[in-house]
């Protein structure tokens, strides 16, 4: 079984790869080629972040990170309107808001009277609120605005050559921190308990995982949006937990999946005409519902067969 699954798998990667070389080297609009590139950098970024997230069970902290961006990316184009900012990039503002909900996050409130789902919520909210006020300050004859339905669902057409090197830099930041802190970072994952005992400082290591959530986040908006960013940052690592017990098995097996699918998505979208954003997580989700109906006709399989035995 293991032998088709990777005989499989090695079509899969082939198959990806030569669709993304006919991509680059043929006569597309550029900003196809520039969507296909972006896939790849936020498949790199999704793969390694998105098992942490995965592991650790922070889904919902980091989809409460995605929506506070939307108050940043707001409140960017606010200051542009009123003061002529027209330096301040938006993606500046929702990393920033990221980052902010990423320090709030990793406050450690199961110390406090305020329960941690309460903070999550309410930082949901209030960023999608900021983010809705701000937008409606704007005066749109002073700023090239991006609408919002864009921020949100994610647009091809936003993704120029700034947004691929913003990419490039944000996964170059987030790989270094890996690398140099992937101990700390591993056993706070898998126990906090023991990490404290370890002598791992929790909060600041929490903090910078949450970090890495914000930034991950931040280079999928454009591609994907921030409601769908978390499915293209956790369906992948959930899909490779499936066959994977080591966490570096892991994020390579979901680097790799989210890679298939991504370019996937992509193409099928071209080809169809229709958002990409949408395509890629809908297939993911799909694949994802396969994989589990497998493991579990599987799992059932072995069970009935013991019994027998």
């Amino acid at each position: 079984m293991r032998n088709r699954v990777k005989v499989l798998a090695a079509i899969a990667v082939a198959t990806t790869l030569a669709i993304l070389a006919s991509v680059m080297f043929s006569d597309y609009y550029p900003f196809i080629k520039r969507m296909f590139l972006a896939g790849i950098l936020a498949s790199l970024a999704c793969g390694v972040v998105g098992t942490f997230v995965v592991v650790r069970r922070i889904v919902f902290m980091s989809d409460a990170i995605a929506h506070s961006t939307f108050g940043g990316i707001g409140l960017a184009f606010l200051l542009q309107s009123v003061l002529g900012w027209v330096w301040l990039d938006p993606m500046l503002g929702a990393a920033l808001f990221a980052i902010g909900a990423a320090i709030i996050l990793s406050m450690g409130w199961t110390k406090t009277s305020v329960r941690e789902d309460s903070v999550i919520g309410i930082l949901w909210v209030i960023g999608m609120a900021m983010g809705v006020l701000f937008y409606s300050l704007v005066d749109p004859r002073k700023v090239t605005l991006i609408s919002p339905e864009s921020i949100l669902f994610g647009s091809i057409l936003l993704i120029n050559e700034n947004t691929l090197w913003m990419m490039l830099a944000l996964l170059v930041v987030i790989y270094v921190v890996v690398l140099f802190l992937f101990k700390d970072l591993q056993i706070l994952t898998f126990d906090e308990e023991f990490a404290r005992i370890s002598g791992i400082n929790v909060t600041l290591t929490n903090f910078i995982l949450l970090a890495l959530v914000a930034l991950t986040i931040v280079a999928l908006i454009k591609l994907v949006g921030i409601i769908l960013a978390i499915a293209m940052l956790t369906i992948p690592a959930a899909v490779a937990g499936t066959f994977n017990d080591d966490l570096k098995s892991m994020m390579l097996s979901a680097v790799i999946i989210s890679l298939i699918l991504t370019t996937a998505g992509s193409f099928t979208a071209i080809i169809l005409d229709i958002p990409p954003g949408a395509t890629i997580v809908l297939l993911m989700g799909a694949v994802f519902l396969v994989v589990l109906m497998v493991r579990s006709w599987f799992t059932n399989r072995k069970v009935a067969i013991n019994q027998e035995v």
